[in-house]
């Protein structure tokens, strides 16, 4: 079940436009799907034009941008009719909606 999840994961991400070269990752973790996000092409050049600021890991964190994208996120899943839930790590987590699982009712 869990690889057929990540197929709808990954077609709903790339109908809204989170496809290849949006840094999101998809991976099965038991009976759901776990999204993240890796700003290595966004972080690295801030870190090398800012490398002596002191500042610099509070720069590299992205806090806001992350909770923009775990949000749109979210909501995009959601729409769909997934169960998605934004960890604090910034990992989406997601799974099927209680009722399409058999189990509610």
């Amino acid at each position: 079940m869990s690889r057929e999840l990540v197929r709808e994961v990954e077609s709903l991400l790339v109908e809204a436009g989170f496809g290849p070269g949006s840094g999101l990752t998809t991976h099965s973790h038991g009976d759901a799907v776990i999204v993240s996000w890796h700003a290595d092409r966004l972080i690295r050049p801030t870190i090398s034009v800012h490398a002596t600021d002191p500042g610099l890991h509070a720069a590299a964190e992205i806090n806001g941008i992350r909770t923009a994208l775990g949000l749109a996120l979210t909501s995009v899943l959601g729409d769909a009719g997934l169960t998605a839930v934004m960890r604090p790590d910034g990992f989406v987590v997601t799974r099927e909606a209680p009722a399409a699982q058999g189990g509610g009712g």
